[in-house]
């Protein structure tokens, strides 16, 4: 019998709306029990590389996000969804490989280039094939349980991840960790070959591939509901992503051994968790926009913080900033896909991914120069002046539209 086969008939005996459900909880749990990613900063600083040199490597990680994203997004939306999840792990299993042999800069930045291959073809794939599956069986209605519910599980499992992979690395090294990983995500690529198609309308024969794209990106910006919800979740998931590449550098700054690192990565995932439950019951409100606008004052505080307390409360700074992204994007999300079209469900995400990537580049250049010039906690604060700036302006312009939407 096949793994596959195994794991099918595991699932068969539980209860799920859906088939695919259990698997792409499953999906979630082995794909997220990497053992490196909260030691991959520090990695590369063993390895030789500065920080202006690490920032260079997710600079080009986010331009090859940006060629890349649409395109793949796209092509989830007119092929087998369960085939492109599948690619994904296989390039994660590459990145690993490479990362686990290099020690040049130019070594990384190649690996870098696999992740992000990883990263596009499992973003907007992984969130449609969850939702139109909920969608074919017409229970689309407790989509947020499950995607928060999908959340949780993958920040338990890189909470673990993270503690055993600072055991690890501490004992043997971080490219001990980076091996383990490798072998952790082979169930992951069968869970994706047990995956069901769910049925939802392709555009392939009406569209062309790139009249597909055009007519997403229309779409998109036709709304001004669309819009503003892309800036907001561009802003906070922006922000997120930066504290998850360089809380550990913070970490580094502040003298912290590699264990103590994992230690604290393994709260990481708890507070994940966390956000993700709150934001998962906050959908039920009748106020989330209202919600949004102070959850944002509260991440510029305590950015702020970290910036102003080099210290165990700095670190409490960016966990809070971290579990506000999560409590605001569970509902932004699920509102954004329930606004949408099977048929552009994945490019529509895809280009969510890939307005973030842009801007990620350009506030990760201010955050480097920040960080080289001053300190890495002052580029932290940096970051809170700007979630301070666009709180503004989503009071004064964005509020209105996503509550009347």
């Amino acid at each position: 019998m096949l793994p596959q086969d195994i794991l099918s008939a595991i699932m068969a005996s539980m209860t799920f709306p859906h088939p695919n459900i259990p698997k792409l909880l499953l999906f979630a749990l082995f794909q997220s029990l990497t053992f490196y990613p909260a030691f991959e900063k520090v990695y590369f600083q063993e390895n030789g590389l500065s920080i202006l040199q690490i920032v260079s490597i997710t600079i080009i990680f986010s331009i090859f996000v940006v060629i890349l994203e649409v395109p793949s997004g796209a092509l989830s939306d007119r092929w087998v969804r369960k085939y492109v999840l599948f690619l994904s792990v296989v390039f994660a299993m590459l990145t690993a490989l490479v990362f686990a042999i290099s020690s040049s800069f130019w070594m990384f930045a190649f690996g870098t280039v696999l992740m992000a291959c990883s990263f596009v073809l499992n973003s907007g794939t992984n969130t449609a094939l969850l939702f139109d599956s909920l969608k074919d069986i017409n229970k689309t209605k407790v989509f947020e349980k499950y995607l928060a519910a999908r959340r949780i599980i993958s920040g338990a499992a890189f909470a673990i991840a993270s503690l055993a992979g600072g055991y690890v690395a501490q004992q043997h090294n971080i490219q001990t960790a980076i091996w383990v990983s490798f072998f952790m995500l082979i169930p992951a690529a069968f869970l994706t070959l047990s995956l069901k198609e769910p049925t939802f309308h392709k555009t392939t024969g009406e569209l062309s591939y790139w009249q597909h794209v055009r007519y997403t990106a229309t779409h998109l910006t036709g709304r001004p509901y669309f819009v503003q919800v892309a800036a907001l979740s561009v802003v906070i998931m922006t922000v997120n992503i930066l504290i998850e590449d360089y809380a550990q550098l913070y970490y580094y700054f502040l003298g912290f051994s590699l264990l103590a690192i994992g230690v604290l990565s393994f709260f990481e995932g708890v507070k994940e968790m966390i956000g993700n439950y709150i934001g998962a019951r906050i959908t039920q409100t009748k106020h989330t926009s209202y919600l949004y606008g102070y959850l944002l004052i509260g991440m510029s505080t305590t950015l702020l913080i970290t910036a102003w307390q080099v210290n165990i409360i700095g670190v409490l700074g960016l966990f809070a900033a971290s579990v506000i992204f999560f409590i605001i994007d569970v509902p932004l999300l699920s509102n954004f896909h329930k606004n949408l079209d099977s048929n552009i469900r994945a490019t529509s995400e895809s280009f969510l991914n890939l307005v973030t990537e842009l801007s990620k580049m350009l506030i990760a250049l201010g955050f480097a120069a920040v960080a080289n010039i001053y300190s890495i906690n002052l580029a932290f604060g940096s970051l809170g002046l700007l979630v301070a700036v666009y709180t503004v302006y989503y009071f004064s312009v964005s509020l209105k539209i996503i509550r009347e939407a």
